[in-house]
């Protein structure tokens, strides 16, 4: 009996077990918290291939065991995993994720796309790579993070933009910088440099036609999107964070080094032989041209002043404090922030305070409405330092010009320790005292937000409506002192100018997107959408200027007694219309197929040719989903991606095509008027056509490459071209050049060790490009200058680099030699001619690379930049190194002593000092031998962070967490340069008394409350 009853237990619990295992059908609805049909979501047996997804209604079917475990995922929501338990019929809610912002790439219009499904060529910085970075600029801090994405940081001036660009320079005389947009409004370089690091949660690089041809005319160059953080709804968390940062800035010292006064006075001795007919190599001649140089200029060989020291200001200090707080309920998410900035510069007169503060709100109204607004405002002091580009000239009372001329044997403070104000040997102002008795000022108020309404009147679709508005107050001011010191006493009289200009952009965006699933296991899903976008921009300004101000305490433009150049006032608009469509096709999450068309109306070109249409098309082949290769472990991730599309470039004035008069000088008591303009009514857009190719691979979850080769081809380039004189005008636009860039972006991502307490990653990008001007106007050359070494090469880079060429000096007689016209030598520079040089401002490699290694809660990061094959014309070298200059009483740097001597002839740098001073080719000239590789490896950012264990931060019953840093920036660079700083190249042409940018050092305490 006992047998019987055991054999009969057993068998039925294998028949429960049998119908357990057994496969069963399995329906469900799955929504979001308001009950709308979730559209699309992923439905899969956990452990499985198997899988399905939401019909229109959100509704699917699904064959499984039934002790099996349904995943669910959605863009935007929270991954559940359902147990089936035997039922047939499931209801599945979905609540929001917010904080998954990681997997989904925001690409503007419509809804954003997760990892993995989007076409287009996008690469995405997340918010820590720019979080308690020692610096006000946020572009800065991107680069080196991005393949094809150069950011150069030319000055170092605390209110200078970096120069942005993706692959390459594709226009002339228009823009070449990218569209940058903040959560989906237009905002401009300035507007970028003034946000707070810490509100940003990501930035997605937009590089291909299928990714930006949807912008049509404002996207020829890349587009950046900027998207900053959020609450999150569905949590009554509130998350408060308190950061506050202490940084110290310093002047990176240059290769380049002002001599001592002994070493000086030796030099000048030598100089001043060879003026005198004496030998310039025997030491007596030169002891008695020292003695005569000491007499001239009343030297004190027992002074040595170092310049450099003196006039750069080592530990610069930059406080910041930062508070945000971010939560929400079920319905409304939120997120404020407020943030503060005081930094000092590291040259004289150079400081910035800044304000910012921000609230992004939004809400569901019920199941069919949305709203939402984002707002940023802020407010900034700043003065500039005295350099080239706000004195309007090279001058020694300029700091770091001041810092390799000013001689050594003057002092800069007196016996008593006192400043000394008129420096009577060098015969100038201190460069010290520039900045009080000839400031200069700017205060900017700017705001930018958008507000939007959000309809889900059916299922799938969405409309939506967003207003933006990007505005500035600018004011800026400098006066001239009355108590100026000179060498006879204070000036006397003054000046005063005032600046004031205000810019705004509104743009009106209207969009409906509609998304749905079809086919018997809806694995084909399509996205359609339709948009309209206006753009609205206006801007105008107006300066005037006093002098013979005698007051020194009210400097303004009231106290001058006569106008110093007539008052100016501008005022422009722009505006733009344009209409856009996208079509998205994928076929079981395998085949990516996009379709995008844009027109665009833009005021900027005659009515006849205001209208262009761009478009793209894209494709993607997620090979990884394949059934061949869906279970394999090693290749965990392949696909193969190709677009091509077209889009335009409006980049230039706002009235380049109109002929118009403007006021000239006064006659007879009249205003009179000229042609100011002779316009171009046949002026039309500039195209481009963009191919990408590309393929990502990742192995084992750990190892992710994506390699792209891209193609841009530039026609009807916006050019300035040349006139005749004759014509009263230098040059007039036109549709008349051609360019392309091509090239290639590698970037490699490496998780190398991961468990519980480690985490160690290496990554690293790298892009070469390609640049050629590839069609010139009608009737050009294939070579034209346009200015200062510079040309336009048919056939190779722009620009190109193209001038006298420095031969070396002659081992045999010490002269110089530079290429002559016959393609020989020549000793004399007026029959030197400019040659073709074959190199670039531009480097055509850039890249970076880092590493991430943590314990617990230690973490040390690195992140290195790179440029490499671009060149800089080192003017410095013009005064610096020149005799011309050393025999005016001006200090020189070292490599002067580089100079050809008898018994030291070859491989020398400077001629013969004899034949140098006595021949007029003998000075320092305009050649390539001031032309410098300007190339370098930095060390970008560097951080070391520690994270206090949760299980102290949970005794204190108020500190959620609690992180402590130390970062450092530009803290070590390789370079052959010789200036102050390589990546002056992004901005400039020549290195001439440019503000280099800093080496910074930051503590940092991060709350959590």
């Amino acid at each position: 009996m006992m047998r019987l009853f055991v054999l009969s237990l057993i068998a039925s619990l294998g028949l429960c077990s049998l119908a357990l295992a057994q496969n069963k059908q399995v329906s469900g609805t799955v929504t979001d918290a308001d009950g709308m049909a979730a559209i699309g979501a992923s439905v899969v047996v956990d452990g499985t291939t198997v899988g399905t997804t939401t019909n229109t209604e959100g509704k699917f079917t699904i064959t499984a065991p039934a002790n099996a475990t349904l995943v669910v995922t959605y863009l935007g929501y929270e991954t559940q995993k359902v147990p089936v338990a035997g039922r047939t019929a499931l209801q599945i809610t979905l609540q929001e994720d917010t904080t998954d912002i990681e997997d989904v790439v925001v690409l503007g219009y419509g809804s954003g796309r997760k990892v993995g499904t989007v076409i287009g060529s996008v690469d995405q910085v997340k918010g820590d790579k720019l979080e308690n970075r020692p610096s006000n600029n946020v572009a800065d801090a991107l680069q080196g993070q991005v393949a094809g994405l150069s950011v150069m940081t030319g000055n170092g001036e605390l209110t200078t933009t970096s120069t942005i660009r993706v692959h390459g320079v594709g226009s002339i005389s228009a823009s070449t910088a990218p569209l940058i947009l903040l959560d989906g409004a237009p905002i401009s370089s300035t507007t970028l440099l003034s946000l707070n690091q810490n509100d940003i949660e990501a930035i997605n690089v937009l590089k291909d036609a299928s990714a930006t041809s949807i912008y049509g005319s404002r996207a020829a160059n890349g587009v950046i999107y900027v998207t900053t953080k959020r609450g999150r709804r569905g949590s009554d968390d509130v998350n408060v964070t308190l950061r506050t940062q202490y940084s110290m800035s310093s002047t990176i010292k240059p290769r380049l080094k002002a001599m001592n006064t002994e070493d000086y006075l030796y030099y000048m001795g030598a100089l001043y032989a060879a003026a005198s007919g004496t030998d310039p190599y025997n030491p007596d001649d030169i002891l008695d041209g020292r003695s005569m140089f000491i007499n001239d200029f009343g030297v004190d060989p027992s002074i040595n002043t170092n310049w450099f020291d003196e006039l750069m200001e080592k530990n610069a200090p930059m406080y910041q404090i930062d508070l945000s707080v971010a939560g929400g309920s079920q319905k409304t998410s939120y997120f404020f922030s407020g943030n503060y900035l005081d930094q000092t510069g590291t040259m004289p007169g150079s400081k910035l305070s800044r304000y910012n503060f921000r609230a992004n709100v939004d809400t569901k109204v019920n199941k069919w409405l949305k709203m939402g607004v984002n707002l940023g405002i802020g407010y900034q002091d700043a003065t500039s330092a005295p350099t080239n580009s706000t004195m309007g000239a090279l001058y020694t009372v300029n700091p770091l010009f001041g810092s390799l001329l000013l001689p050594s044997y003057q002092p800069c403070y007196d016996a008593n320790g006192q400043l000394i104000e008129w420096l009577g040997v060098a015969g100038g102002q201190n460069p010290l005292v520039i900045p009080k008795y000839y400031p200069h000022l700017e205060n900017q108020i700017y705001l930018n937000g958008s507000g939007f309404v959000e309809l889900t009147p059916v299922r799938g679709l969405t409309l939506r409506s967003q207003l933006s508005a990007s505005a500035f107050d600018n004011r800026s001011s400098s006066y001239y002192s009355p108590a100026m010191p000179q060498s006879s006493g204070p000036e006397g009289t003054g000046s005063a100018a005032e600046l004031f200009e205000r810019t705004y952009t509104w743009t009106w965006t209207n969009t409906a997107e509609y998304k749905t699933a079809f086919g018997q296991d809806k694995d084909h899903h399509f996205t359609a959408l339709l948009g309209e976008e206006t753009i609205y921009t206006g801007a105008h300004g107006f300066s005037a200027a006093v002098r013979g101000v005698t007051s020194t305490e009210f400097i303004n433009l009231n106290m001058g007694t006569e106008s110093d150049g007539r008052p100016s006032y501008s005022r422009s608009q722009f505006a733009s219309n344009s209409v856009f469509g996208r079509v998205e096709y994928d076929y079981a999450n395998r085949y990516f197929f996009d379709v995008a068309l844009r027109n665009d109306a833009s005021s900027r070109f005659a009515k006849d040719d205001r209208n262009a249409l761009f478009w793209s098309v894209g494709a993607m082949w997620n090979i990884k989903n394949e059934a061949f290769l869906r279970d394999n472990m090693t290749i965990t991730d392949l696909s193969l991606r190709a677009s091509y599309g077209t889009q335009g470039n409006s980049g230039i004035a706002d009235y380049a095509f109109y002929q118009y008069l403007a006021p000239g000088s006064p006659y007879d008591g009249q205003t009179s008027w000229g042609l100011a303009n002779p316009g171009n009514p046949s002026l039309s857009w500039e195209k481009q056509g963009l191919l990408t190719i590309g393929v990502d691979i990742e192995l084992w979850r750990k190892l992710s490459l994506e390699v792209q080769y891209y193609r841009r081809q530039t026609t009807d380039m916006l050019m300035d071209v040349p006139q005749a004189p004759s014509s009263g005008f230098t040059s007039l636009p036109g549709n008349v050049g051609g360019m392309r860039n091509s090239g290639i972006d590698v970037t490699l991502n490496y998780d190398i060790y991961a468990s519980r307490d480690w985490f160690v990653n290496f990554h690293a990008n790298f892009n070469y490009n390609k640049n050629t001007l590839t069609k010139m106007w009608p009737g050009a050359a294939d070579v034209v200058a346009f200015g200062s070494g510079l040309y336009f090469v048919k056939g190779e880079a722009y620009p190109a680099w193209y001038m006298q060429e420095w031969r070396g000096v002659d081992p045999e007689t010490g002269y110089s030699q530079w290429t002559a016209a016959d393609g020989g030598v020549t000793n004399d520079y007026s029959d030197a001619v400019p040659v073709d040089l074959h190199k670039s401002l531009i480097a055509p490699y850039t890249g970076g690379f880092g590493f991430t290694v943590q314990w617990k809660g230690l973490a040390l990061t690195a992140d290195f930049a790179w440029v490499a094959g671009n060149y800089l014309f080192n003017n410095n070298l013009y005064f610096a190194a020149n005799i011309n200059d050393a025999m005016g009483g001006n200090n020189q740097v070292y490599e002067v002593l580089d100079y050809w001597k008898p018994d030291d002839r070859y491989g020398k740098k400077y001629p013969s000092l004899d034949y140098a001073i006595n021949n007029p080719s003998g000075g320092t000239q305009f050649d390539s031998r001031m032309l410098e590789d300007a190339s370098f490896l930095r060390l970008k950012n560097i951080q070391i962070a520690y994270t206090l264990p949760d299980h102290l931060m949970k005794k204190t019953r108020f500190i959620k967490g609690l992180k402590v840093y130390v970062g450092a920036r530009n803290l070590w660079t390789v370079t052959g340069y010789n200036g102050f700083d390589p990546e002056a190249s992004g901005s400039n042409y020549f290195d001439a008394d440019v503000y280099p940018n800093t080496r910074q050092w930051t503590f940092g305490l991060e709350f959590k409350f």
